[in-house]
């Protein structure tokens, strides 16, 4: 019984299909591949300008610790011009949080620069996807 029942949903597609309707139907899926492959373009350009966005704050904030620890080093060689122990100290000290500071900074700069990049990968390899997927659309999907 239930070969019966497969055979002929077998041979009734095969009829549908052979008088065009496998070429509507694969037009179909691929503008459906397409539309999809899209929206993940959309996704990944999305996700692109999130990092960028977290690129530029830590531009900003890496330039910022750098201005703190420029100023630290001036503060540390106008201690050692007056000769003031104290200051010296001081000066010190400031300086050494400032320079943690710098390269905390610089090292989140850094991540945030390898997002942006990975992202941008990204983006390249949904526009091949999408180019890739419209090539064969065209193909398919051309009028006989």
């Amino acid at each position: 019984m239930k070969c019966g029942v497969g055979f002929a949903l077998l041979f009734t597609l095969v009829a549908v299909f052979s008088k065009g309707e496998a070429g509507k139907f694969a037009c179909i899926v691929c503008r459906a591949t397409l539309r999809a492959s899209q929206a993940a373009l959309d996704v990944v350009k999305s996700a692109f300008a999130a990092a960028q966005s977290q690129l530029n704050v830590a531009q900003s904030a890496a330039n910022t610790a750098s201005d703190s620890l420029r100023k630290a080093k001036d503060a540390l060689k106008e201690a050692v011009s007056l000769g003031d122990t104290e200051s010296i100290a001081k000066a010190q000290a400031i300086l050494k949080v400032k320079k943690a500071e710098s390269d905390q900074a610089n090292a989140v700069l850094a991540k945030a620069a390898a997002s942006v990049a990975k992202a941008g990968a990204a983006i390249h390899d949904a526009t091949v996807k999408v180019i890739k997927v419209t090539v064969e659309c065209t193909r398919r999907c051309r009028p006989s």
